[in-house]
């Protein structure tokens, strides 16, 4: 080794500590905070039966081109689709720095049971739902949604098992 790599390797480890201390430094100083949000407002609720949200779903995504495949969200019991505000608006901005979000139509449908796919019109048609329920928000957002749902749950149960209609599993 010569003489001017000895040096730039001494330099490096001198270096070393200054950079850790910094380091140590910046992290005491540093305090990262989570905070939960506060309050969520849902401006309409759109109930349907399960069959008939999934064909909701399937027909817009025909219509869009159909290249991705369609998702449904699902926690607790309720399959649902959110449909936010635009961050866009200086409003909306405004008010989830306070901690509140804004739905403008959350779409939902109670579905006990989950199941990864649901294939409609044969095999011709996948929609995946999405279980969602480790998140907080999800939880309490189906539990109010089946507070205010309408539609029996035994008729999205009972749609769900005719197979011409919609069938369903890992097929």
């Amino acid at each position: 080794m010569n003489m001017v790599q000895q040096e730039q390797e001494d330099e490096q480890r001198e270096g070393e500590p200054s950079l850790q201390l910094a380091e140590s430094q910046f992290q005491t100083q540093m305090e990262i905070v989570v905070e939960p949000w506060k309050k969520l407002i849902i401006h309409e609720l759109l109930e349907y039966r399960f069959e008939d949200l999934a064909k909701l779903v399937a027909t817009q995504s025909v219509q869009q081109g159909g290249t991705a495949i369609p998702t449904i969200s699902w926690a607790e019991g309720v399959a649902f689709l959110i449909s936010p505000f635009p961050d866009e608006s200086e409003v909306i901005i405004e008010e989830k720095l306070k901690g509140i979000i804004h739905y403008n139509t959350v779409l939902f449908a109670l579905k006990p049971g989950f199941e990864a796919e649901i294939f409609m019109r044969g095999s011709q048609i996948r929609i995946n739902l999405i279980d969602v329920g480790t998140n907080e928000i999800f939880r309490l957002l189906a539990g109010t949604l089946k507070e205010h749902a309408k539609i029996p749950a035994s008729q999205n149960s009972a749609a769900s098992r005719v197979p011409q209609q919609l069938s369903a599993g890992l097929q």
